[in-house]
């Protein structure tokens, strides 16, 4: 088996801070080699699936994702023909993320993904990760209210009563989703003019008139909007492709062999954390646990009737293999079962009562070896998947494939924020401030060409601090340096009070600069004229 890469190999990917910047690992211009380098690579791996060449599953998994890719993409938005072709032997380039109104340095990785494909003839698809849980319903928006500069959060619908994954996440207040560009586009008035959610919620309301849900409307819309602008891909949501045949051989290879999964997978992830000093038992992942029998499994368990994820458990039974939840869902799997046979069975027990899903380091682990050639990574998931090589070449005992890392920095219009200070000029005034309040304390004489300061006073301290005594003898020299020092800056009120009014507006002025120098805005929130400017401009180098 290949041992776990050295630590030195674990990489700070750091977020570009000013507008129009990006972080492309590679540059775009080496994708191609990145994308061949893996390719030959993947001929390389002399690895089985339940005993089947790992390149037959590969193969067969890629018929069905572009399949479905093409039914689930057709339903909203036109499909051209060279994406509808066969994949034969085209690479696929592939990016994903959850059903999110995200900021527009993610958004950035989907135009980028059609780039390159489109380069490098290639089919691109996008995952939607909808197995996530839906953090919430709202979009953080910079707004004036009673003349200052706030964030406002503009519900996208109400809330719900559950935490439960996108694909479970149902439109709650229909009336609330329609609106909800009226809304955002109230907020920002007087901020940002033309938001993109102009353009973009008509396709979020036909959307939602499809499959009431807030995660397949977001997404759809956002897709649909990006065909409008040109870029070419197909996207899936993660739970149609976990309704594969190839996802359950994949699975069922993991299950399988859960016993020697759970010693890579801890043990991977106690030297990920000692790299980089993490002492959390939570972060980036718990460990897999092991209770009577039962070994939890790297992956999420729920169904229509209740859409709360659990974790999935398994345990060899006499002669089935037992996957459950261990609180009322469970499937059984013929242990003596050839592997086909058992992955069969697998596949045919899903359904609206039982959805098994990949946690996050399984759904890049399948993404990554089975269904494309070159996955790009936003800064997040890079760092993590850095975890996922350890994990690859600890349980397939092979050399995972390298990822692409792009991100990019899109600030508010100027329009919006010229007449604002700069982030760090705010900060700069802010020190400034603070420094003359403090010499107004300890350094009076230094306001004496403003304000007229008793001479006796001025000349006796110059002479003590001309006349620094030893330290036995020091401290009642510094009392008297107090003393002078306070009786100075009794004649300085006035400046004190005019610099604390200064540095409190200072304050607000850094305040605002911190919002509109947010790289987090939600991307409806920008112009969209002004964002894909920014996108192709990058794009071009």
């Amino acid at each position: 088996m290949t041992p776990a890469p050295p630590l030195a190999r674990f990489r700070d990917f750091t977020a570009p801070r000013e507008h129009g910047t990006a972080l492309i690992d590679p540059p775009l211009g080496e994708a191609g080699q990145r994308l061949a380098a893996n390719r030959a690579l993947a001929d390389t791996w002399d690895v089985e699936i339940g005993e089947r060449p790992l390149a037959d599953l590969r193969q067969a998994a890629r018929e069905e994702l572009v399949q479905a890719a093409t039914r689930y993409t057709s339903a909203y938005r036109q499909v051209p023909a060279d994406l509808r072709s066969q994949v034969g032997s085209r690479a696929i380039v592939m990016a994903g993320h959850q059903p999110e109104l995200f900021h527009p340095g993610v958004w950035f990785k989907n135009f980028a993904l059609s780039a390159v494909a489109a380069e490098q003839d290639a089919l691109a698809v996008n995952l939607i990760i909808d197995n996530d849980l839906c953090g919430g319903s709202s979009v953080v928006a910079p707004s004036f209210r009673d003349g200052r500069l706030v964030r406002e959060a503009v519900p996208i619908d109400a809330p719900a009563a559950l935490s439960v994954p996108f694909e479970q996440r149902w439109i709650v207040d229909r009336g609330a989703f329609d609106s909800f560009d009226r809304r955002l586009a109230q907020s920002l008035r007087g901020v940002v003019e033309h938001p993109a959610v102009d353009r973009l919620w008509g396709h979020a309301r036909r959307a939602a008139d499809r499959c009431q849900n807030i995660g397949c409307s977001v997404a759809q819309a956002r897709h649909a909007l990006e065909g409008e602008l040109g870029v070419q891909t197909l996207e899936l949501p993660m739970s149609v492709a976990c309704r594969t045949h190839s996802f359950s051989a994949f699975v069922l290879s993991l299950v399988a062999d859960l016993p020697r999964l759970h010693s890579c997978y801890n043990q991977s992830l106690i030297e990920y954390r000692r790299a980089h000093g993490i002492r959390s038992s939570a972060h980036p992942v718990p460990e897999l646990a092991e209770e009577d029998g039962w070994f939890e499994a790297p992956l999420w368990i729920y169904g229509d009737d209740d859409p709360r994820r659990r974790s999935a458990w398994v345990r060899l039974h006499r002669d089935r293999l037992e996957i459950s939840d261990r609180e009322g869902r469970c499937v059984a799997i013929s242990a003596a079962a050839e592997s086909a046979a058992a992955a069969e069975q697998l596949f045919a027990a899903g359904g609206p009562q039982f959805k098994l899903r990949p946690r996050a380091l399984v759904t890049t682990m399948y993404a990554r070896l089975v269904l494309s050639d070159l996955f790009l990574h936003g800064i997040g998931g890079a760092k993590y998947d850095q975890l996922g090589d350890i994990i690859i070449q600890r349980f397939f005992g092979i050399q995972p494939p390298e990822y692409g890392v792009l991100s990019a920095t899109v600030l508010l219009p100027p329009r919006a924020a010229a007449s604002w200070p700069r982030r760090g000029e705010a900060e700069q005034a802010i020190r400034d401030l603070q420094q003359r309040q403090r010499d107004v304390q300890f350094a009076p004489e230094r306001f004496a060409d403003r304000i007229d300061l008793p001479s006796d006073l001025l000349e006796r301290k110059r002479s003590l601090l001309a006349s620094i005594p030893p330290l036995e003898a020091k401290a009642a020299w510094h009392r008297e340096l107090e003393a002078i020092n306070h009786e100075l800056s009794s004649y300085l009120s006035g400046l004190h009070h005019e610099l604390d009014e200064q540095l409190q507006a200072a304050r607000e002025a850094a305040r605002e600069a911190q919002i509109t120098a947010s790289r987090e805005h939600s991307f409806p929130v920008y112009p969209l004229e002004w964002m894909t400017k920014e996108f192709e401009r990058l794009l071009r180098g």
